[in-house]
């Protein structure tokens, strides 16, 4: 039953998300026209439920500047305010993607994770997961990883709850405090998720 409320949750969320966040979305687009000059969508293949490749789609925002690749300002701010992951909602309605769940990764990836950690194809990819909520160093793909499979383990209705309310404080944190140690030292779990804390 798990998963039918899961995936009844994610349709409904990402109508919902797509709605309120249209505007923003639109704002965006014609920006990244008028501004960077370039293309508003960004398509990659990625990695999905076991191993399916899936094309994830994004908001633009890099630019090709003297032979490298960098980031745009305009870019910066839509991936602080995570409006560049709205165009992901498509995937999800499309089920190739759930709103809670491991990162998609490229496919090549796929032969190379051990043990354990192979048991994140087995669930869908999702736009924000346990190990974006936990894991504050982006680099450290172990740690990632494992907290990945700690969600393959425990996934439930309660578990996505509490991703999807750290992740929204994140994203208000990230917009609010500019320094990135500040935000490691701000206490804002509450009571009714201090049960999750420590997965």
């Amino acid at each position: 039953m798990f998963f039918l409320y899961k995936r009844i949750f994610d349709l409904v969320f990402s109508f919902f998300l797509i709605i309120i966040t249209f505007p923003f979305f639109l704002l965006s687009i014609i920006f990244i026209l008028f501004i960077d000059l370039q293309s508003p969508f960004f398509f990659q293949e990625r990695s999905g439920i076991h191993g399916k490749r899936i094309k994830i789609i994004k908001l633009q925002t890099m630019k090709t500047i003297n032979n490298k690749i960098n980031v745009t300002k305009l870019g910066q701010i839509l991936r602080i305010l995570k409006i560049d992951e709205i165009p992901q909602l498509i995937n999800v309605i499309m089920n190739d993607m759930s709103i809670i769940g491991p990162r998609p990764l490229y496919i090549e990836f796929n032969k190379h994770y051990k043990g354990k950690h192979k048991l994140r194809l087995k669930i869908k990819p999702g736009i924000t997961g346990l190990a974006q909520v936990k894991v504050k160093d982006s680099s450290n793909w172990s740690i990632k990883f494992n907290f990945d499979y700690i969600y393959y383990k425990k996934q439930c209705t309660r578990l996505d709850l509490f991703i999807v309310y750290r992740t929204t404080v994140n994203i208000f944190l990230s917009i609010l405090v500019k320094n990135k140690r500040s935000i490691e030292n701000i206490d804002y779990m509450s009571d009714f998720f201090k049960n999750y804390a420590n997965y």
